[in-house]
Order: structure tokens, then C-alpha cells, then sequence
């Protein structure tokens, strides 16, 4: 909208259509004529959430990640997954290392020992055919 030339008027009237969840909440509760610029929106709508901003975490924090006894693989590699997408920069070799290390004594853990994984890929393509078969035996 800058490089347009749109004036301020406008950019703060369409500002909201592009806000959900808790930053709606939070224009909504804005005093009516309380802001004069965009530029004045964009300062206040940043010193209030920028306490929300996620950082990157190492990939250190994946060592707390563990297969619980009563959990399945499936969900493990959920959670694990999940937590993979905070971590800045993780090597692959290590991400395995660390799935590895997190995983229940058992025979997909078993396994992976017997035939080192060198991928995260590699790991989850074994994993995947590991529970097809749990399923196909509990079927």
C-alpha cells in the first residue's frame, strides 16, 4: 500500500480485515479516534505483541522429547515433529540422533541401531512401515 501512495485513512480502515483471534480482540478495544496515522497503528500494534514472537530454539530443546510407555510411535513422532518446526537450523544428522534417543526400548529402536539411519527421511520412511505393520497386526 506504500508503494501505491494509498493515504493513511485507507490503510488504517483495511489494517483490521487482515487480523484474527486476539489481534481483532485487541483492535476492537481501541479507543474510536485515538490513532491519526498508520504509522501511529503499526507502533502501538507492535509494543503490544511483541511479546508474542516466537523465537528459534536450539536443537537442544528436542532432548526433552520422549516416547512415553503408554504412548504409540505415531504419536511420538507427532510431537517430535511438531517441536522440529521451532528449531533454527537443525542438522539432520543430529535430528536423528536426537529422535533416536527419545524413543522406548523396543524393536523399531532395535532396528535403527541394527541399521543406522543417516536421514531424518530415512528415519520417518522406517517408522512409517514399522507401524503399518503394528497396524496391520492389530487389525
Amino acid at each position: 500500500m506504500h508503494l501505491q501512495g494509498v493515504p493513511d485513512e485507507i490503510m488504517c480502515r483495511a489494517f483490521p480485515t487482515t487480523l484474527k483471534g486476539p489481534t481483532r480482540i485487541w483492535f476492537s478495544r481501541l479507543t474510536p479516534n485515538s490513532i491519526g496515522t498508520f504509522k501511529e497503528l503499526s507502533a502501538q500494534f507492535a509494543s503490544h505483541f511483541i511479546g508474542g514472537h516466537m523465537y528459534k530454539k536450539s536443537t537442544a530443546c528436542l532432548m526433552n522429547i520422549r516416547q512415553w510407555e503408554d504412548k504409540t510411535l505415531r504419536s511420538y513422532i507427532a510431537r517430535f515433529n511438531k517441536e522440529t518446526l521451532s528449531i533454527d537450523e537443525a542438522d539432520g544428522k543430529r535430528l536423528v540422533e536426537v529422535f533416536t534417543n527419545g524413543l522406548r526400548k523396543g524393536k523399531f529402536l532395535f532396528s535403527l541401531y541394527k541399521n543406522d539411519p543417516k536421514t531424518m527421511s530415512e528415519v520417518l520412511y522406517r517408522a512409517t512401515k514399522y507401524m503399518n505393520v503394528e497396524d496391520a497386526l492389530l487389525a
